[in-house]
């Protein structure tokens, strides 16, 4: 995989704002062209695209969810996996876990639901046979003008069987390590095992850790999210902006240098973006495109995703991040995105 592992330097804006420069060996109406498509679907708020870590193309749009400015969060759904995995990453940095430490060590299995077995690789490759003891998905977001008081955080409930579509003995009898299957539920108990590890409920350590460190300037949790141990939803609930979405693909792409230190450990960004055993398209809650998960894209390609289009795209051999969040009624894959993005890909 050393096709995909980034080199170790210090681009991007740090704790400050992106700088903005002219882009290299992109054609403008390609920009625009690619943008007039993503925007087709009358879904998208925003596309930033980031070349040699400074802002080289972006735009925003207006629609019953969303204002077309750069401040404007949105709901990053499964995106915020990956947010996830560097919070892991960077108490795995802080030395405070071990990626083969189990998740009982630090969050009882009678509580999480969890096997003995799991540990918290386990829980960031989609591996550990599940649980039953889960929280709601990610609520989506309201539209403009809506002025609900937000709901209470969700905490977690105990179901009966797995959600539909999950294979048959998820969460009752999948050993550890033996089957890859997607889903928010297990990996949502690591915010959990941050508690413990660090001494600090996930919010406070996120915030804190990772978001202030990489000066994100628009970055909260839905108050859905956040529960009343203040432990987030560790697989989604994140309201950010485009800017701030492509900051977590550049911190990536500097193999976790941020700000002139090492933020994450690059041996840990390394293994993020480094296919899992059972599954080649899948790292530390990334997706990878080794094995052409999107056909249309770099192999060499890995990324965040969530619902509806979220997506934040690290193309190491391009030097470039490519945020765009919104959301519709359709699903946006990432095969329509391309579909709209590859043009502008640098010969």
């Amino acid at each position: 995989m050393a096709d995909t592992v980034s080199t170790t330097r210090d681009a991007g804006p740090g704790r400050g704002s992106w700088s903005f420069e002219a882009p290299n060996g992109i054609v403008a109406a390609a920009l625009d062209r690619a943008a007039e498509k993503l925007a087709a679907r009358g879904e998208r708020q925003g596309i930033v695209i980031v070349q040699s870590g400074a802002i080289v193309f972006e735009r925003y749009w207006a629609n019953a969810y969303h204002r077309a400015d750069p401040t404007w969060k949105n709901v990053s759904f499964s995106s915020g996996k990956s947010w996830g995995s560097t919070m892991v990453g960077r108490a795995y940095t802080e030395g405070l876990l071990r990626l083969d430490d189990l998740a009982s060590r630090y969050h009882p299995p009678a509580i999480s639901g969890l096997k003995p077995g799991v540990t918290i690789r386990h829980l960031l490759t989609m591996t550990s046979g599940g649980t039953l003891n889960v929280k709601p998905s990610t609520r989506r977001p309201r539209k403009l003008g809506d002025t609900r008081p937000p709901e209470p955080g969700d905490e977690y409930k105990w179901t009966k069987v797995g959600e539909r579509g999950s294979p048959e003995g998820y969460g009752v009898s999948i050993s550890a390590g033996t089957q890859f299957y997607y889903d928010g539920a297990a990996a949502d108990h690591l915010a959990n095992v941050i508690h413990r590890a660090t001494g600090q409920p996930s919010l406070d350590y996120m915030m804190e850790h990772v978001v202030a460190p990489m000066g994100c300037e628009h970055f909260e949790y839905q108050p859905e999210g956040i529960d009343k141990s203040r432990n987030v939803r560790f697989g989604g609930s994140i309201l950010m902006s485009c800017r701030d979405l492509a900051r977590l693909g550049q911190l990536y792409l500097n193999g976790g240098r941020w700000a002139g230190a090492a933020l994450i450990d690059a041996h840990y960004i390394a293994g993020a973006i480094t296919p899992s055993p059972l599954n080649p398209n899948y790292g530390f809650l990334w997706w990878l495109n080794v094995a052409g998960r999107i056909a249309n894209a770099p192999r060499a390609m890995y990324y965040a995703a969530g619902a509806r289009g979220q997506f934040c795209f690290v193309l190491p051999a391009h030097d470039m991040v490519i945020a765009t969040m919104g959301f519709g009624e359709e699903q946006l894959t990432g095969e329509q995105a391309w579909d709209a993005l590859a043009p502008i890909l640098p010969e």
